[in-house]
């Protein structure tokens, strides 16, 4: 079956308003191209059942989330550093088959370096978190030369196993595995020069910090943080704690739309118009409070 237009998609569940189509079909309209984004919101006995049968979609393109991530990865040609941090979020097409990347990667470090102004080489790094968005920032982290990177988890074995996952592939970087207990918390922090927050602690407006604010040490003379969030449609705790600490925060929008944008390459072969997402990124949430893609 041949058709005049393209199409992509998002897979997961649930999606909520995920603000993926928005932000992908204002791209296409920016470039003239005739192309459309549908959210699949499907239940995980179906997705594996659409997985076994993937070769015969007619999409040219589509991007998975939770919690389909790692999941999706059996069914695809992962790349390399797909396969090593054990997620997938874009899926392309190549010599007839589906090749499945990871733009959380490319879309952490292009917004760390673009909004943070922070470069991970010879630093040492708080990570709270160990789900696929984690892994995604410790394989990007570790890649650009961080020194030490501590990743603290409420389930510590969780962190265990990403510290022996990824200490052979990085054997100049010392990883370390924290419960999110205050005692560990505390070792965590300090002398670190980023704290990333990669739990889902923030998505409610409820919500407190996965770090308390007790802990959180105020800016001295010769020493601030950068706090990054993963979290990009509301203002959480835990950047606010730190802003009020005197450090320096990102939220995750810029990820969010970088990732995007590589999606956008690798489907079209063109560059992306980055602002132009953006702004339709930002359109949605100030209308709507969209959730987390």
């Amino acid at each position: 079956m041949s058709k005049d237009f393209q199409l992509y998609g998002i897979f997961g569940f649930p999606l909520g308003h995920t603000l993926s189509p928005a932000m992908q079909e204002t791209a296409f309209k920016a470039l003239g191209l005739k192309a459309f984004y549908l959210p699949f919101e499907v239940r995980p006995e179906e997705f594996r059942r659409v997985m076994r049968g993937a070769r015969r979609l007619l999409l040219d393109g589509f991007n998975v989330t939770v919690p389909y991530k790692g999941s999706v990865v059996p069914y695809l040609h992962p790349t390399r550093e797909a396969r090593a941090i054990g997620a997938v979020n874009t899926v392309y097409r190549k010599n007839g088959g589906w090749v499945g990347a990871n733009t959380d990667l490319y879309g952490f470090l292009t917004s760390l370096r673009q909004e943070g102004k922070f470069s991970p080489r010879g630093r040492k790094i708080l990570i709270l978190g160990a789900g696929g968005s984690a892994r995604a920032a410790v394989y990007g982290l570790a890649k650009e030369g961080a020194r030490e990177i501590r990743i603290a988890n409420r389930h510590p074995d969780r962190a265990g196993k990403m510290v022996r996952d990824f200490q052979p592939l990085f054997r100049r970087t010392l990883f370390q595995a924290l419960s999110l207990k205050k005692k560990d918390l505390v070792r965590g922090l300090e002398g670190a020069d980023l704290v990333v927050n990669a739990t889902p602690m923030g998505l409610k407006p409820a919500d407190g910090s996965p770090v308390p604010a007790a802990l959180v040490p105020r800016r001295s003379a010769g020493k601030h943080l950068l706090f990054f969030d993963l979290i990009y449609h509301r203002p959480t705790r835990f950047l606010k704690v730190a802003k009020q600490k005197g450090h320096r925060t990102v939220t995750g929008l810029g990820m969010l739309v970088y990732q995007g944008a590589e999606a956008f390459r690798l489907w079209t072969g063109k560059k992306a118009p980055v602002e132009v997402m953006r702004a339709a990124v930002k359109d949605v949430i100030a209308r709507s409070g969209a959730t987390k893609q």
